[in-house]
Formats: structure tokens, C-alpha cells, sequence
């Protein structure tokens, strides 16, 4: 995403703010996923909009200069007021930091001033609950008892074998195209070019998941008359197979939704991200192999995952010693 700023002295804003700020613009570029950066741009316009004064919406031209001009208390008078009056959940307000913080890192590139390097995440408790969710035994539940009838609800099923099996994140197995599934000495991989880091990255496939997406393929090749090769620019996943349209977030969501609500949970497709992390932590895989799987950047991410590990194994309670008074005495 680029955003354009004109050169200095060509811009006028009509916005005023409490301190008089320093008025420095540049132009740079962010490269991470769409959904990302209008998140992270739904926070900026949302802090900007707050800090200064004016009643029309927040242009493009003018965001740089409204950036520059921001200092460490309004960021922290910003986060109060998320927090005390909007009564933000910490998490939610972590949510805001990092966006925030990507983006003003991405302008100190180009010399402006940071005023939120030094802002600190809020300490919050990891949510266990949400992570053990969903389970192995959840996910075979639910193939078991969804009807495959039609073209869609055979790429459905496909979809949630995918997301157990590669750990993928929702936006990567939106954008997923043919020509991402890479073969090299016998072996298959996924690239997946725009991921939330913004950087390339590989993931190998399961030999099991090859021969489902493989039956898929030839399955909507027999159905539309496609012709092999015409395959590879199109998405594994698509709204509509003849336009080749993409998937929006909104119908992944309510599809795996639905496929929950078989087994009575209510489920998004992260709860299936989070499932195989935990499945592989219970089948020994350490937190170096489980990060890079999932593709963190940070192993406190991963953190997580080995103390759900901790939890169901409740190797604990195998140390505390039987009691030794009867319940009739």
C-alpha cells in the first residue's frame, strides 16, 4: 500500500491540535497482508481523528503530516481513553499498539520521529479456553458428519483439511493459487507470498492433504471442463469457480461456522490454526519446530501452545500420591 504525500508546502491542512507539532512529510511503503494494513489503518485513522480537531474524514494525502506531528502523550492519552472510556479489552488495545507501532516503525525509516517505540503491549493472560477449543477429535467429528452434495460444500470440507494441515492463517488460504503448490524431489510445498509478516514463506505439505487437494483439482477440472493448465492462476478456493473470484473472509468465516455448529461449538478458522498447534505439541514437536510451522515471528507467540501441552497431559496429577482415607471412614 502506498500512501503519496505532496511535497513540503504544497499541503494545507485545515485540522487544528492542541500543541503546535513540527510539519514534516515523506513518502513510504508497507508491505504486509490487505487485511492487516486496514486494520492497521482503521486504528491510525481512529487515533488521528481523536488527537485532532476536524469534522471531515482523514484523507490519504494528509495522513503522514497528521503522523509527524503526534507526540508520546497523546499516544498515551489515546490508550486511556480506549481503555477507561471505550472500555476496551487489553487485548483489543494490544491489537491497537501493534498496528500502530508497524506503521510509525515503517516512517522512522524515512527520519520522522517515533513517539510510540517506547509504548509498552499490556500484560494479559494467554486464553487457554479459546485455544483447547477445538480439538483433533473435533475436526474428525465434524468431517464425519458433513454432507458433501455439491461442488461447494466438497471445497468447504477441503478448506478445513487444508487449514488443520498447514496451519495456514485465513488470508494465506484466501489467496492461495495453484501455482503456489511447488513439487521438488517428490515433495510438496505451499509459497505463500503475501503473509502477515509481509515476507515470502514455504510450507511443506502433508502427504495426506497432497491426495485430498489433488482429488479436489481433477474433481472441479471434470466438473467445468478446465483445462490442466489453465489451473494455475486460479484459487484453490474460490467464490465462484467459473468467474474464478476469490473467497471473501466473511464467507470463511461463516462457513467454518457452520461446519462448528455440527458438533454444537462455535468456531472461527483461527480455533483450527490454534488445533494443530496443539496437536503437534502433543506429539513432541518443540516450540522452535511448532514457531516455524506456524510462521511466528516470536516464540512467546508459541508459548502458548506447550502449556496447553502441559494442561491435557495432566502428567502432574500422576505425582500427587492416592489418598489414603477411605470414603466410608
Amino acid at each position: 500500500m502506498d500512501i503519496v504525500v505532496k511535497e513540503k508546502g504544497a499541503l494545507s491542512t485545515q485540522r487544528r491540535k492542541k500543541r503546535t507539532k513540527e510539519d514534516k512529510k515523506s513518502i513510504f511503503e508497507i508491505y504486509r497482508s490487505e487485511k492487516t494494513m486496514k486494520d492497521y489503518f482503521f486504528y491510525l485513522k481512529d487515533f488521528l481523528s481523536y488527537v485532532f480537531d476536524g469534522d471531515n474524514p482523514i484523507e490519504g494525502e494528509e495522513v503522514i503530516e497528521l503522523m509527524s506531528q503526534i507526540e508520546k502523550e497523546d499516544v498515551e492519552d489515546y490508550l486511556a481513553h480506549l481503555l477507561n472510556e471505550r472500555q476496551m479489552k487489553k487485548t483489543s488495545l494490544n491489537k491497537v499498539i501493534s498496528g500502530l507501532k508497524t506503521l510509525y516503525k515503517e516512517l522512522e525509516k524515512h527520519g520522522y520521529n517515533n513517539p510510540i517505540k517506547h509504548i509498552e503491549h499490556f500484560k494479559v493472560a494467554r486464553d487457554i479456553e479459546n485455544i483447547l477449543k477445538l480439538s483433533f477429535e473435533d475436526i474428525k467429528e465434524i468431517i464425519k458428519r458433513y454432507k458433501i452434495t455439491n461442488d461447494k460444500e466438497y471445497r468447504n470440507v477441503t478448506i478445513l483439511y487444508t487449514l488443520f494441515y498447514t496451519g495456514m492463517r485465513s488470508q494465506e488460504l484466501l489467496n492461495l493459487q495453484y501455482k503456489h503448490i511447488l513439487k521438488r524431489d517428490g515433495e510438496y510445498f505451499l509459497k505463500l507470498e503475501k503473509t502477515k509478516s509481509g515476507k515470502e514463506q514455504y510450507k511443506p505439505l502433508h502427504g495426506f492433504l497432497v491426495d485430498k487437494l489433488h482429488d479436489y483439482k481433477n474433481y472441479i477440472i471434470n466438473l467445468y471442463g478446465i483445462k490442466e493448465e489453465d489451473m494455475e492462476e486460479r484459487f484453490v478456493f474460490p467464490s465462484s469457480y467459473p468467474k474464478n473470484t476469490q473467497l471473501s473472509y466473511r464467507a470463511l468465516y461463516s462457513l467454518i461456522q457452520n461446519m462448528g455448529l455440527l458438533i454444537g461449538k462455535e468456531i472461527s478458522p483461527h480455533n483450527i490454526r490454534h488445533a494443530v498447534a496443539t496437536e503437534l505439541s502433543l506429539n513432541g514437536a518443540d516450540l522452535i519446530e511448532i514457531r516455524d510451522f506456524l510462521g511466528h515471528a516470536d516464540t512467546k507467540v508459541t508459548e502458548i501452545y506447550i502449556n496447553a501441552k502441559s494442561l491435557l497431559e495432566k502428567k502432574v496429577l500422576e505425582k500427587i500420591p492416592m489418598p489414603l482415607i477411605k470414603d466410608d471412614e
